[in-house]
């Protein structure tokens, strides 16, 4: 591990060295990402449970049945194409057309609310 310092008329920081684990800068800032998403899927997945929690501590969700929940052929359909949508983003990365969608999945993607 080293120190590299770091431009602050780049990054608009002040000039105190920045971490880095790797050869590559690119590398480093690649698992930073890396670190960074993982830790916001962790906080995700704990706002989720605790919804979780709250909602069958009020009666309104069984937590067996929503381990059993099977989606009918329109919600499989909806999610199957969410998820494509979500990878096909992903892949994007490896040939450079990623564009950034402000954290939002394709505008086409139907909504839909549960009841």
């Amino acid at each position: 591990m080293s120190a590299a310092p770091v431009n602050a008329a780049k990054t608009g920081k002040r000039d105190e060295p920045e971490l880095t684990f790797f050869d590559s800068p690119s590398v480093d800032r690649l698992a930073q990402m890396v670190w960074v998403m993982a830790s916001e899927l962790h906080v995700l997945r704990d706002r989720v449970r605790c919804l979780e929690f709250m909602l069958a501590n009020q009666g309104q969700l069984d937590l067996n049945a929503l381990d059993r929940f099977q989606p009918d052929e329109a919600q499989a359909k909806l999610l199957a194409g969410e998820r494509d949508a979500f990878v096909a983003h992903l892949l994007e990365v490896i040939d450079g057309r990623a564009k950034s969608t402000s954290g939002r999945f394709p505008s086409d993607s139907p909504k839909e609310t549960r009841s």
